[in-house]
C-alpha cells in the first residue's frame, strides 16, 4: 500500500465508523465500507463472502467490481482447504504469482484472473464466518505485507458490524414490528424512509416505493376469521421477504396494504423483481382456502434530487394513485408510474 494510503487509513476508519453508525442494515453499511475504501485501497476487484452456518455454503454478500450477473449466480457448496484453513484458524492467505492451473488459484479466484491476491478472515464473536477477498492484475504492484494488515484490520470492522446489527435487528423487532403480519409498523417506516432518502440523495442512487394490495381481505375475515387472516398476511410478507434485501424496507400500509421501498434498483429491476413477488404470492399463499388471492401492486419510482424532496404526503398519495390504477386500469394488476 502506498504512502498516501498509510497516512490517511485512521482518516478512513474515521469515516466508515461515522457513516456506518447511521445504516439501517449490514447490507447498507457494507456499501459504505466498499464504496470509501477504493480511494485508500487500490484492488482489481474485492468481495465479502459470508458462510452460511446452516448449509455451509459460500455467498458473496457484497462486491465492488464483480459483475452483478457472476454475484448473482456464484454458490459454492463450501470452502476449499486454503479458504477453510483461513477462517478456521482466522490467519490471512497471501497469494503471490500463483499458477492459474493450480489448485490454489482455481480454489480462490472469482471472476478474474489475477497475480495478486489477499484472503482475509471476517471474525464475529471470535469465530470465522467468512473472509474478504481481493486480488490485483498485472496492471497494479503485488499486495505487500502492510496491505494484509490493514486488509485484517476491514475484516474485524465487518464481524463488528455483523454483530451491531444482529443486536439492532433483535431490539428493533419489540417496539417496531406489527404483531399480526411481522413486517415493519407504518410509524417505523416513516422513520426508516426518511433516513433512507436522506441517505440516497447523498450517494446518489434511485428508490423506489410501492404500494401492494391483497385482494378480498375482508371477505377472508368473514370466511375464516381474523386469526386465520393474519395468518395470511404472515405468509404474504414471508413470501415478499424471501425475494427483498436487508436494506430494502417492508411495512404493513393499512388492514391487508403493505409498503415497500426499494433501494438502488431501475424500474425494470424493481418491476421484475415486484411481478415474482406477486406471482408468488398468488400461488402460494392460503392455498387451503376457497378465496382467490389476488395482488394489486402499484409502483412509484424516485430517480432523481426532485422527486426525493417532494413532501411525504405527497409521495404517499402519489404512490396511492399507482395502486389504485394497478387494481383498476388495464395493467394485469401492476403498475408503474413517474413523478409526472
Amino acid at each position: 500500500m502506498n504512502g498516501k494510503t498509510t497516512k490517511t487509513l485512521g482518516n478512513w476508519l474515521f469515516h466508515v465508523f461515522r457513516e456506518a453508525d447511521g445504516s439501517l442494515a449490514l447490507e447498507e453499511a457494507l456499501h459504505v465500507v466498499m464504496d470509501s475504501i477504493k480511494d485508500y485501497f487500490p484492488c482489481q476487484s474485492m468481495a465479502v463472502i459470508l458462510i452460511d452456518e446452516d448449509t455451509n455454503e459460500m455467498r458473496i454478500k457484497i462486491s465492488r467490481q464483480i459483475s452483478y450477473s457472476f454475484v448473482k449466480k456464484f454458490s459454492r457448496a463450501g470452502p476449499g482447504p486454503a479458504v477453510f484453513r483461513t477462517v478456521l484458524e482466522q490467519q490471512p492467505l497471501h497469494i503471490e504469482r500463483a499458477e492459474p492451473e493450480s489448485p490454489l488459484y482455481r480454489e480462490v479466484k472469482l471472476e478474474h484472473d489475477f497475480t495478486s491476491a489477499i484472503l482475509v478472515p471476517i471474525i464475529k464473536r471470535q469465530r470465522g464466518v467468512g473472509f474478504i477477498f481481493t486480488d490485483r492484475g498485472a496492471d497494479h504492484e503485488p499486495f505487500d505485507e502492510p496491505d494484509v494488515l490493514h486488509l485484517q484490520v476491514l475484516g474485524y470492522l465487518i464481524g463488528n458490524l455483523m454483530e451491531k446489527f444482529e443486536i439492532l435487528k433483535a431490539t428493533k423487532h419489540l417496539s417496531k414490528i406489527d404483531d399480526a403480519s411481522k413486517a415493519l409498523k407504518y410509524d417505523a417506516f416513516v422513520e426508516a424512509f426518511a433516513t433512507e432518502t436522506e441517505r440516497a440523495r447523498t450517494y446518489t442512487y434511485s428508490l423506489i416505493l410501492a404500494l401492494m394490495d391483497i385482494d378480498a381481505f375482508r371477505k377472508f375475515v368473514e370466511t375464516y376469521g381474523i386469526d386465520r387472516a393474519h395468518e395470511l398476511l404472515a405468509e404474504v410478507v414471508n413470501v415478499a421477504k424471501r425475494h427483498i434485501r436487508d436494506m430494502d424496507i417492508l411495512a404493513r400500509f393499512g388492514a391487508a396494504e403493505f409498503v415497500l421501498c426499494l433501494s438502488g434498483m431501475s424500474r425494470s429491476e424493481a418491476e421484475g423483481l415486484l411481478r415474482t413477488i406477486r406471482d408468488d404470492i398468488q400461488r402460494e399463499v392460503a392455498t387451503d382456502s376457497t378465496i382467490p388471492i389476488a395482488v394489486a401492486i402499484g409502483i412509484l419510482p424516485l430517480e432523481d434530487e426532485r422527486s426525493m424532496r417532494r413532501p411525504f404526503q405527497e409521495l404517499m398519495a402519489a404512490l396511492g394513485k399507482t395502486l389504485v390504477e394497478a387494481k383498476n386500469g388495464p395493467h394485469d394488476g401492476l403498475y408503474v408510474a413517474g413523478m409526472g
